[in-house]
């Protein structure tokens, strides 16, 4: 196909455009003369007679515009149908073709690329003892044609170092083995890490809570066991005789104010 060929020729638009120049004259002609128009109480009336003259002529106008544009497009929706079968579906299913073909050579490039690069990562991987802590899809490459073996071969020995790395800080932590279990899941040293720690603080704060509280029962026992003891009788004496005993308790002040609640419904007399 030559250039600058024109096949596609619209015809009627010059006509049309030519007819409303030639109208646009007279329009001109009227508008001006009603924007000359003085205003005042005398001439109001004939300046709203000239306004509505004016929009009668412009609403025939737009009718008649709208009744081209129908035509036009009708014509158009005809000329589009025609288009596309003879025009733009053939271009259309070529491209798909084409690119069909195009995609299937280029996947099977990406494949042989990615085969390759699996094999030179898992050689890796096993020359340095990682197989049962990394795989070749951890590493995340992105290759597209573009992208050279060299570059991607790169990002590889790359991501190896660094968890080689990684690995060296982590026999160097407190809890090394149970950062290394996390290691594993997220292959991410610090994460891991933090993750650990916040663990182990949660777990001792848990303690010495278990603790203060196993010491508070231990405070409590103690008081009971003060208490059976002073009033522990060395001889048989009577459940309604009345006797006398003196102790110190120390505890929280909610303890005691419990203690005392307890004496007062024991119709106990206390000083």
């Amino acid at each position: 196909m030559e250039e600058n060929n024109q096949l596609i020729v619209l015809e009627q638009l010059p006509i049309i455009k030519a007819t409303l120049e030639n109208l646009s004259i007279e329009i001109k002609e009227k508008v001006d003369k009603a924007n000359n128009l003085v205003c005042n109480d005398e001439t109001v009336k004939t300046v709203k007679q000239v306004r509505a003259d004016l929009n009668k002529e412009f609403n025939e106008l737009e009718t008649q515009r709208k009744q081209v544009k129908s035509a036009i497009m009708a014509k158009y929706d005809e000329f589009e149908e025609i288009y596309k079968e003879n025009v733009s579906n053939l271009y259309k299913e070529a491209d798909a073709t084409l690119k069909e073909k195009i995609d299937n050579v280029e996947n099977e490039l990406k494949l042989e690329k990615e085969e390759e690069l699996r094999e030179f990562a898992n050689q890796h991987i096993e020359a340095n003892k990682l197989k049962d802590l990394i795989q070749y899809e951890d590493i995340g490459l992105n290759i597209t044609l573009s992208a050279s073996m060299k570059s991607l071969k790169e990002q590889v020995i790359k991501y190896i170092e660094d968890v080689l790395n990684d690995l060296k800080l982590i026999e160097l932590e407190e809890f090394k083995d149970e950062i290394l279990v996390e290691y594993k899941n997220n292959k991410d040293f610090t994460k891991s890490k933090i993750d650990v720690i916040t663990r182990h603080k949660q777990l001792e704060e848990l303690q010495q809570k278990q603790k203060e509280v196993q010491l508070q029962i231990d405070e409590e026992n103690k008081i009971v066991e003060k208490v059976e003891e002073i009033i522990a009788p060395k001889e048989i004496i009577e459940d309604e005789e009345i006797i006398e005993v003196s102790f110190t308790v120390r505890g929280k002040v909610s303890k005691i104010k419990e203690l005392k609640k307890w004496l007062k419904e024991s119709e106990l007399e206390y000083e």
